[in-house]
């Protein structure tokens, strides 16, 4: 009898063959004002806990995976290749390559470390990240949600927020001020990237290899 062996999903991009690289709008003497890069072969997990339980369940997430999700509105944690991302009272995206780890998956790290302490659910599959960097970051950012993205706003660097973007939901972490991953659903992500090409067009826009 042949041995049963485990087989995972395969994972295809939903911007495959959408998001293709090039240039968009004119880029000038500078160099292209903004660079969208999708970031493929992200682990993303979501963790929701309970309210009275909490601070047990970022202790337990910190021993699983090094990384102290914040209970601080807007806050996002990190440490080498992960981070966490607050994005709601008690809930958190726990995001890294998942090249970063070997053996099991970062989904099944947590949900072995947690048991039932929290939901623990693998969003690998559900959603897509788009690295925005450049100049014109804010000023493309500000053309599609309404956030207040002045310093001491929103989403100062190391915070995350949640926001209708080009009228889609997306998570927002701007990792500094001329970079920032934008998490969409996975069923939003072709419009969502027209959106974003046309948005940006005017700063002269590069569209970059996946990473």
């Amino acid at each position: 009898m042949a041995e049963a062996t485990e087989t995972r999903p395969v994972r295809r991009s939903a911007l495959e063959g959408v998001l293709a690289p090039g240039d968009v709008g004119t880029i000038g003497a500078d160099g292209p004002g903004v660079t969208v890069t999708e970031r493929r072969s992200l682990a993303i997990v979501q963790i929701d806990a309970f309210a009275e339980t909490a601070a047990e369940t970022a202790e337990m997430v910190v021993k699983a995976v090094g990384v102290r999700p914040s209970q601080t509105p807007l806050d996002a944690h990190g440490l080498g290749e992960t981070t966490a991302l607050w994005i709601g009272p008690e809930s958190w995206l726990i995001v890294e390559p998942e090249a970063a780890r070997t053996g099991e998956s970062l989904h099944d790290a947590l949900a072995g470390a947690l048991g039932g302490q929290a939901a623990v659910t693998d969003q690998g599959h559900g959603r897509v990240c788009l690295r925005i960097a450049g100049p014109h970051l804010t000023a493309l950012l500000a053309k599609g949600c309404t956030l207040d993205l002045d310093p001491g706003g929103d989403l100062d660097p190391g915070r995350v927020a949640g926001t209708a973007l080009g009228h889609m939901a997306a998570s927002v972490h701007r990792i500094d001020a001329e970079t920032a991953d934008l998490y969409v659903a996975r069923s939003f992500a072709v419009s969502f990237a027209d959106w974003l090409l046309h948005a940006a067009a005017e700063y002269g826009c590069r569209v970059t290899e996946p990473a």
